[in-house]
């Protein structure tokens, strides 16, 4: 009972830490070393050294809470907006503007669950960072994947875009993470993934290429730092997945949950 005790409580106070921000969210939990095995080695380094004196112990019995703040459906409406015959970049900056409103409440609410739970806030993505980078892997030796967590505590499945697709909120979620030692109950979400749907891929020439470029996330951050808006986004695939037939079929809304599923706020 110790395990889903204390997952309860991260789970309230996730929920008090969205109402506190007015933003809906999802909440699950990873055991840590699966997670630690499934980062690229560089981001291995990274979370070693977060973790300083507490890597064995996490190693053994640790765990990652993975916490998404989803987008407002305006937000998303505003990504590559048209006026006339080009884009109407001005309303395309509302979703620029959202994506550094979310980093800054997953920081946040990552170092209240931190404080919760004794453990290791991971803050959001970094900001302004493809522009100052040479090469997109440059990027890789800086940061933990919050993807990895979200996917192995089934916040969602990997996209073909390689987002995290949640059921409800699809890939308009932005992620952070905390390590701890508290001992935390699993969650352990099943998904069916993206079947035959390929909106994102037929949204986005990089990614439509994907298998034949030699780096299509090098071509994406270019086109990113191309487009100029107030944040490091583009974001016309999970437009495309949010707008997806897919998606609009299979979206899950007010289902009850099951004992070891991930927690969505009211």
């Amino acid at each position: 009972m110790e395990f889903r005790d204390n997952r309860e409580r991260v789970n309230e106070a996730f929920g008090v830490e969205a109402e506190a921000h007015g933003l809906r969210g999802v909440c699950g939990v990873a055991a840590f070393e699966p997670v630690y095995s499934s980062l690229l080695p560089s981001q291995q380094g990274v979370l070693r050294r977060l973790c300083g004196g507490r890597f064995t112990g996490l190693i053994e019995a640790g765990s990652v809470i993975s916490i998404a703040y989803a987008y407002p459906d305006h937000a998303i409406e505003a990504i590559a907006a048209r006026r006339g015959n080009g884009y109407d970049k001005g309303a395309w900056n509302e979703y620029a503007r959202w994506y550094r409103r979310l980093n800054e409440a997953l920081d946040e609410t990552a170092e209240r669950l931190a404080g919760e739970t004794g453990g290791i806030a991971i803050p959001a993505t970094m900001e302004g960072v493809a522009e100052r980078l040479e090469h997109v892997e440059d990027f890789y030796p800086t940061a933990v994947s919050h993807r990895v967590p979200a996917e192995l505590a089934g916040v969602g499945w990997r996209g073909r875009n390689e987002l995290i697709v949640n059921p409800r909120y699809s890939c308009a979620i932005r992620l952070a993470s905390v390590v701890t030692l508290l001992p935390l109950e699993t969650t352990t979400t099943h998904y069916e993934g993206c079947g035959g749907c390929r909106s994102c891929l037929e949204a986005c020439p990089f990614l439509s290429k994907k298998e034949v470029l030699s780096n299509y996330r090098e071509q994406c951050r270019r086109y990113i730092t191309a487009l100029g808006l107030e944040s490091d986004v583009c974001g016309k695939c999970i437009k495309a997945c949010v707008d997806s037939e897919l998606f609009r079929a299979t979206q899950v809304s007010g289902l009850p949950p099951s004992a070891d599923s991930v927690y969505y706020t009211p």
